[in-house]
């Protein structure tokens, strides 16, 4: 009887001692898994996804292909980096690079920004800081200030949109066009500048401008309320200007003319003054007649509401 109790007591000791050493191990154990399970989720991931996205037309051509990295290529709206995009015209796309943006699946709405520069197959490049994609409607379009270079056609401007290929752009204000044009191997800028808008079309060689338009080089300076302004297409130089609304054109000798409406021949350097003109010339200009004003310039024809054209040399 005493030895049974002596092993029952025993086993009872050891039982015990098994259970608090068991609870021991567990209490030494969880802290060390709880511990590594919040650290794991404490800590972000840096997986990064290459992400690459291609869309075509009903006719089976392409129309958007999208490149870049990704934390998240899940997502209805990848944001991406080290982003190149092209959308495509009539297969000639224009490729688009930045450094991020981002994608949304549904709409096909592609956001760029930071560093954003698209280049055309026809030597078009465009750089701004913000870009919008819409390839359904094959455009572009920023509200940033942006630049676009073409030939020797450097533009910059508030707010800019075109189509894919560039050919076609509208920019919204605050517009300077740089027209570098080379003569005798010396480069002569003529620059132009506009409140805005402005609309250009490289294939027509065309460029629109509105609300206090300048227009200046070595030549002299022109100004008018609205302005088109015609590119030789094989020297890219500014050919002719159709000038209208309050136009003066003052020359490097100071002389000035006055009118309704203005279609200067730039290479030629000739201009047709249109409606109420004036002509206005600096004394000492003509030679012999300074005292013939005094206030420093001198009026030699006042050509009144005339309905006729006066031609005059510029």
């Amino acid at each position: 009887m005493v030895k049974r109790f002596i092993v029952f007591s025993v086993i009872v000791v050891v039982g015990y001692i098994g259970s608090v050493m068991f609870k021991l191990y567990e209490a030494a154990k969880h802290p060390a898994q709880k511990e590594v399970a919040v650290r794991a989720q404490e800590e972000p991931s840096h997986k990064v996804y290459s992400f690459s996205f291609s869309k075509y037309k009903t006719n089976g051509t392409k129309e958007l292909v999208i490149d870049g990295d990704s934390a998240d290529i899940f997502s209805k709206t990848v944001v991406l980096s080290n982003v190149i995009a092209k959308a495509y015209a009539d297969e000639q796309p224009v490729t688009v690079t930045a450094d991020n943006g981002t994608f949304d699946k549904a709409s096909g709405r592609v956001h760029l920004r930071d560093n954003v520069v698209a280049t055309t197959e026809n030597g078009a490049k465009l750089i701004t800081e913000s870009l919008d994609i819409f390839p359904s409607q094959k455009t572009i379009a920023t509200e940033d200030q942006a630049i676009v270079k073409k030939d020797n056609m450097n533009i910059k401007g508030d707010g800019a949109s075109g189509d894919s290929q560039m050919k076609n752009v509208q920019f919204k204000k605050n517009v300077t066009v740089v027209v570098q044009s080379e003569n005798n191997g010396k480069k002569i800028p003529t620059t132009i500048t506009c409140d805005g808008p402005l609309d250009i079309n490289y294939d027509k060689n065309i460029a629109h401008f509105y609300k206090n338009v300048v227009a200046e080089d070595e030549r002299g300076k022109l100004t008018a309320d609205e302005m088109e302004v015609f590119y030789n297409k094989e020297t890219k130089k500014v050919a002719k200007i159709v000038a209208t609304g309050n136009v003066i054109i003052r020359n490097p000798q100071g002389n000035e003319t006055y009118s309704d409406n203005v279609v200067y021949f730039a290479e030629e350097g000739r201009i047709i003054l249109g409606g109420d003109t004036e002509v206005l010339y600096l004394a000492g200009s003509l030679g012999g007649k300074e005292n013939l004003t005094g206030t420093g310039f001198e009026e030699i024809a006042n050509i009144g509401k005339t309905k006729k054209n006066k031609e005059e040399a510029f």
